[in-house]
């Protein structure tokens, strides 16, 4: 029952109040990483064939989603190492996101480490904690301890042995030059529910970081006009980053509080509403701080992005929430 650590009591209580005895079940889910790991092939530049053949000379598994004809899907590896293991290696710990990053393959960059054995040294070998104790994966020491601290940059530990292991895509070839997006196989679904077309002005409200705003793109061939909006610049600015390296070409994006939205005067004919919210199913999830009442509050804050969809729309318009 391991698991349950990860949840507060009163969360515990709620789901099960929700979901029965389906809940001991989707709370021990929750802790792993998806079984498989989804992209979105970017048909503005390559078809899924094309994109197959150049991920297995990339040396990777790639298969066909059998629900969308842009999907595509790589097998999730592991579990590599029981719960109970405990090695007699020296510890780093480190933040939550860098933990959650490691348990699925990623490499510690100096930035997670929260603390470290002071008597660490390159090149020792060494196991990886969240704050809260959970061993995330075994690795090779690239600083001393006191660099690990310190460092603003660089990999802290090369990790050789996560809990999981999924593709690392970043460096790619194919990711460079825009043919695939990382995506959700939910979130891909969601565009195509919206069922967008070269005609129409189409509204993404919570834009950043772009997967679904490209998504509409591509389904409308790179025509009509989408307006993309969020209100953090840094992360517009990485969205726009992400718009070039895909091709597309018929966004754009605006800065402001999409509770404001109806300040624009817009009549769109479709909305694409992607709230902000708990981000409780997200996956993994080594541990969890929220309670019901911050589920209730952000449904109450959900609600005036909603009516402010609904005063932008044309009538007989489409919202996707």
């Amino acid at each position: 029952m391991m698991y349950l650590e990860a949840f507060p009591e009163e969360l515990q209580g709620y789901y099960r109040k929700l979901f029965g005895e389906d809940a001991e079940v989707i709370m021990q889910k929750l802790r792993e990483p998806v079984e498989k790991y989804y992209i979105r092939v970017n048909t503005l530049k390559i078809s899924r064939d094309k994109l197959i053949e150049k991920l297995r000379e990339e040396r990777l598994k790639p298969k066909r989603s059998p629900y969308l004809e842009e999907g595509i899907y790589f097998e999730r590896e592991g579990p590599n190492f029981p719960d109970d293991y405990n090695p007699d290696f020296p510890t780093v710990v480190a933040n939550k996101y860098a933990s959650e990053s490691v348990y699925q393959g990623a490499m510690l960059y100096a930035p997670g480490v929260l603390k470290a054995d002071r008597n660490i040294r390159a090149g020792d070998k060494v196991q990886i904690r969240d704050p809260k104790g959970l061993l995330v994966g075994i690795g090779i020491a690239k600083m001393n301890a006191k660099e690990m601290i310190k460092a603003t940059r660089g990999i802290a530990v090369e990790v050789t042995l996560p809990k999981f292991k999924l593709p690392s895509l970043s460096e790619l070839k194919s990711f460079e030059k825009g043919y695939f997006y990382p995506q959700s196989l939910p979130s891909m679904v969601t565009a195509k529910i919206l069922e967008p077309s070269e005609d129409d002005l189409i509204i993404d409200m919570a834009a950043a970081p772009g997967g679904k705003t490209t998504h509409l793109s591509q389904l409308m061939q790179n025509r009509g006009e989408i307006i993309a909006i969020d209100k953090s610049r840094n992360r517009l600015k990485k969205m726009e980053e992400t718009l070039k390296r895909l091709g597309v070409k018929n966004v754009k994006l605006i800065h402001m509080d999409s509770r404001n939205l109806p300040e624009l005067g817009l009549k769109a004919d479709k909305i694409l509403l992607d709230a902000p919210c708990t981000a409780l199913w997200v996956r993994p999830k080594l541990w969890e701080g929220r309670t019901p009442k911050d589920i209730m509050a952000t449904a109450r804050y959900q609600r005036h992005f909603i009516n402010a969809a609904i005063k932008s729309l044309r009538k007989n318009g489409t919202l996707v929430y």
